[in-house]
């Protein structure tokens, strides 16, 4: 069971990479689509969609992992009453930036039809799931490390 977990702890760091990785590149892209060429635009606008694939595959790992590591290290939900109060916002956060995940694929999906409001509005979500994920690894941080 130890090497299980150490495998699915793996695999968790994977999903926060892949998440935080699409995180950053869309920051960067966005600034970069901003600036660019009337020319250029639809070409580097094909990358947020592609990363953000990335960022949700990463999104699914975390959720599998940590759903199975919540049952094979800590016995399942039955003793979720034992965890510090920090891995329940920590959880809480997850939801919220899933449901923050899917307002931006449906931003991202206006935006590839020409919705402007949507560009304006996506940029300001990513930053608050933004936010969002680097709250998620403070209280992941201080509900495991005994803080």
């Amino acid at each position: 069971m130890d090497l299980l977990n150490k495998i699915l702890l793996i695999l968790h760091f994977l999903g926060l990479a892949m998440g935080l990785s699409a995180s950053f590149g869309n920051m960067v892209m966005m600034g970069l689509v901003a600036k660019a060429a009337p020319a250029e635009k639809p070409v580097l606008g094909r990358f947020p969609p592609a990363i953000s694939r990335v960022g949700s595959m990463g999104l699914a790992l975390l959720w599998i992992t940590g759903l199975s590591m919540l049952f094979t290290r800590w016995g399942g939900f039955a003793n979720l009453g034992n965890m510090p109060w920090q891995f329940h916002l920590k959880l809480t956060l997850v939801v919220i930036l899933s449901g923050l995940v899917g307002f931006m694929q449906t931003l991202l999906r206006r935006v590839q039809k020409g919705d402007t409001a949507a560009m304006a509005t996506l940029p300001i979500v990513g930053r608050v799931a933004f936010v969002t994920v680097l709250a998620i690894v403070t209280c992941a941080v201080f509900a495991f490390s005994g803080f």
